[in-house]
């Protein structure tokens, strides 16, 4: 039809066709009403004829404007009654107006669709037939035809339509062609998408760790997925198109239909079933939600989603058992824990007193190495002197001396005597050190002292063990920084850093030298050991001060050392401990200490020993 054509391009030229049809049919019957009128043979058939056709043209032009299909439609009634009146009373078949007979069927086929075309054409067949019967057997009696003019006119116009219908309908049809090869096109693109989408779907529903169900409204399973059908020990084929009720048992059938009632009257639910595998026995906690499906406002079906949370309800069990026994299980910890902290404090307190005793045995051993060198001169000299006087008094005894031998004597028994003055004055000085040391590190007793003597004799008690190593130290820390501390364990700190720059810092080289140094602040002293060493990697570094972390694990190394240095320099001594380190470059500790140092009751506990394997 005309109307439904995309673009309007032929309905637009068939509208202006028709309109020309009409303009030059009420310009044929006016002219031919005037000349009716002028020639005076007004026959009243003919001119209510006329008086019609021009009727119907001009209705069909106002009709057309509000629609195409009534203007055809009042045009192709009206004409056709017109041409059927006409045919009938003057020349029957024999009138050139069959041709417009012709014109009409093809209008109303092209414009008003089969029914119409179906309708004028049995209707003039059935007109047609009728009056050829009629005239054979000489019931009907045509006038005589009209004029050769009348019925060119009438052939020639009718021939015109019908061509330029045949045009517009073979450009309509040629148009529909391509669109219908174009739609063609287009489905089959939408049929591929289609295709894949309905293939992706299908692979998320097989895959979604869910089961999923769609019903309609009898409760027949329109769809499900494999998780679905497994649930009842079967495939999704062996369940589509059963009912709810012929695969569900009755007790879990029982549970459900209330919830699946108030689905299918319109309201969303959700509930928590258990479903026992008909297969396996296996007895699973499922979650599910059905949602009615909505057409128009009535519920056609309705998608049922089931969520497998068995391990999450064993999971919200288990937490809830330990919530309630939480606060057992943590008066039992704790207790496990006081006593292992207890044990921890006595094993450190042991630790603490042992390294001490080897601090103490190492500096003894040191002393008695520096003290042999005196004593033993000493004892030389103390022997000389005697067997000098024994030889003075055999001489004596002679009455042989002379006065050279007697200044000789005296000279020998002076030198003797600033000799073992000077070495027993030696000795004297060591022990001096070594008890004042000692003493320190067997107490926790706070005394003001210089700092750099005091570290100057723990360097000097550690000088017989360090001459075994070709490496140097050198400390330059100014004289009259007075402190009021703990030098016991500041002579722990001093040791552990020394000892670690020993064991550590110069494996492998035979040219190490280490710095202390120090230089005093507005309420404090900054004191620093810097070596020459391997340095450490930022690894190890970060690691430095964790228990029990060492680098000679296994080659005597405990891993406490630097803990200890720690401990001592933080919580004995008030200060704090900052180290720095690049490989292959060197290490240097940088301790902070205050000037005078926090109160504390008993340090020796809890601050340990003197370790000789810091790292």
């Amino acid at each position: 039809m005309v109307e439904n054509l995309e673009p309007d391009e032929e309905s637009a030229s068939y509208q202006r066709f028709l309109n020309r049809v009409l303009l030059i049919a009420l310009l044929a019957c006016l002219f031919t009403l005037g000349g009716v009128l002028l020639t005076g043979t007004l026959w009243t058939p003919r001119l209510v004829g006329l008086c019609a056709a021009i009727g119907v043209v001009v209705l069909s032009y106002f009709q057309m404007q509000h629609s195409l299909r009534r203007g055809t439609l009042v045009l192709v009634i009206g004409w056709w009654m017109v041409v059927s009146v006409s045919t009938f009373a003057y020349a029957g078949v024999h009138s050139g107006n069959l041709l417009v007979y012709a014109f009409l069927i093809a209008l109303a086929g092209w414009v008003l669709g089969r029914a119409w075309l179906i309708g004028v054409t049995v209707a003039t067949v059935g007109l047609i037939t009728g009056l050829g019967l009629l005239e054979f057997f000489g019931l009907f009696q045509p006038t005589p035809r009209a004029s050769v003019g009348v019925v060119g006119a009438v052939i020639v116009g009718s021939l015109v339509s019908l061509s330029f219908l045949t045009a517009v309908a073979h450009r309509a049809l040629s148009h529909g062609r391509d669109r219908a090869v174009s739609l063609a096109k287009d489905l089959a693109v939408q049929n591929l998408a289609l295709s894949r989408r309905e293939r992706d779907l299908q692979m998320v529903m097989e895959h979604v760790p869910a089961a999923i169900a769609s019903f309609d409204a009898r409760s027949k399973l329109r769809f499900g997925n494999v998780h679905y059908a497994a649930l009842f020990g079967v495939t999704p084929d062996q369940l589509v198109g059963l009912r709810i009720a012929d695969y569900v048992p009755k007790d879990a059938l029982d549970f459900l239909m209330p919830h699946w009632n108030k689905c299918l009257d319109g309201s969303q639910q959700s509930y928590r079933r258990f479903n026992r595998n008909p297969v396996t026995g296996m007895v699973r906690t499922m979650d599910v939600q059905i949602e009615p499906e909505f057409d128009n406002g009535r519920v056609t079906g309705l998608f049922a989603l089931m969520i497998d949370v068995t391990d999450k309800v064993a999971a919200e069990d288990h937490i809830r058992e330990l919530n309630e026994t939480l606060e057992k299980r943590v008066a039992q910890r704790t207790r496990e824990l006081e006593a292992a902290t207890d044990r921890l404090q006595r094993a450190q307190e042991e630790l603490a007193r042992s390294e001490t005793k080897a601090a103490l045995s190492t500096m003894i051993a040191s002393v008695s190495h520096e003290l042999s060198t005196p004593l033993g001169n000493s004892l030389m000299t103390a022997g000389t002197l005697l067997d000098q006087g024994n030889a003075f008094q055999k001489t004596l005894d002679a009455n042989q001396i002379k006065r050279s031998d007697l200044l000789g004597f005296v000279d020998t028994v002076r030198q003797g005597n600033d000799l073992l003055l000077r070495n027993l004055h030696r000795a004297t000085a060591l022990l001096g050190n070594f008890r004042q040391v000692a003493s320190d590190h067997a107490s926790d007793e706070r005394r003001v002292f210089d700092l750099s003597a005091t570290v100057g004799e723990v360097v000097h008690t550690l000088a017989p063990s360090l001459k075994r190593h070709p490496h140097k130290m050198r400390l330059t820390i100014p004289d009259g920084i007075q402190m009021d501390s703990l030098p016991g364990a500041l002579g722990q700190v001093v040791i552990n850093l020394i000892n670690n720059a020993y064991l550590h810092a110069f494996e492998g080289r035979n040219d190490g030298l280490l710095v202390i140094s120090a230089a005093p602040t507005d309420d404090g002293v900054v004191l620093e050991f810097m070596d020459n060493g391997v340095g450490m990697s930022p690894e190890h570094l970060d690691r430095l001060f964790e228990p029990f972390f060492s680098t000679k694990k296994g080659r005597g190394g405990t891993g406490l050392g630097m803990g200890i240095v720690e401990n001592l320099v933080r919580k004995t001594l008030g200060g704090t401990l900052n180290v720095e380190s690049e490989l292959g470059v060197g290490t240097c500790f940088r301790v902070y200490l205050p000037l005078v140092a926090p109160p504390s009751e008993s340090q020796m506990p809890s601050m340990g020993g003197a370790f000789n394997d810091p790292a």
